[in-house]
């Protein structure tokens, strides 16, 4: 693996060791992968053993900012094993997304940027892996029902658990199937690819969001 991704384990207890081989591979391969569409360089991957886990996946990525990435396994969940190959490159090719936005415009403290920022993730990976959507992206039957909610808190700030776990008035994960949706509109009807997209601000997709949730 290139020197420009390091990957440190923290997995005190051992409990990992059995699968660090799989985990790294899977690492090597989203490297490559990546790699042949955009450089990322001067990352850090930190491979931790935690219970804080998607259940359906057994881990779950996490990149705070623009530098590192957190993946977490829990090796007690049912679905940890059988998640280590395309599922495991496909949660670290979301987080590389989020890598690439963070060093350019970053994140966002608004509805619209996060949903644009988790849809740009998500879209990125299926453009990658020709996969479907995850089931965190289409976790919402009809997502026209939210459209004015969206337009109004576009450029507002917003409560990410409500909105993307479930914990208020939307239903779990919706956040996650908007942002899919309203990005995936408009990179299928945008000259530009999905790596120059990344960088680009929210409000230039506040035109698909109108459209994409009609």
């Amino acid at each position: 693996m290139s020197a420009n991704w390091t990957t440190h384990i923290a997995d005190a207890r051992g409990r990992l060791k059995p699968w660090r081989g799989s985990i790294e591979a899977a690492i090597a391969r989203t490297h490559q992968r990546v790699n042949d569409r955009v450089a990322i360089e001067q990352l850090d991957i930190v491979v931790q053993d935690s219970a804080r886990v998607i259940p359906e996946r057994g881990h779950v990525g996490f990149a705070p900012n623009g530098w590192i990435v957190y993946l977490s396994f829990d090796p007690d969940a049912e679905a940890f094993e059988s998640n280590l190959g395309a599922p495991l490159e496909r949660t670290l090719a979301h987080e590389i997304n989020h890598i690439l936005r963070w060093r350019g415009p970053g994140y966002g403290a608004t509805l619209g940027e996060a949903l644009i920022s988790e849809g740009l993730a998500g879209v990125f990976v299926r453009d990658l892996y020709a996969s479907p959507p995850e089931p965190w992206e289409q976790a919402v039957d009809d997502t026209g029902d939210f459209a004015d909610q969206v337009m109004a808190g576009w450029d507002q700030a917003y409560d990410h658990a409500e909105w993307f776990f479930g914990t208020g008035q939307y239903p779990v994960w919706a956040g996650y199937t908007l942002g899919y949706q309203i990005v995936a509109h408009h990179v299928d009807h945008a000259t530009e690819d999905i790596v120059g997209l990344t960088t680009r601000p929210a409000s230039d997709f506040k035109t698909s969001a109108r459209l994409a949730l009609q």
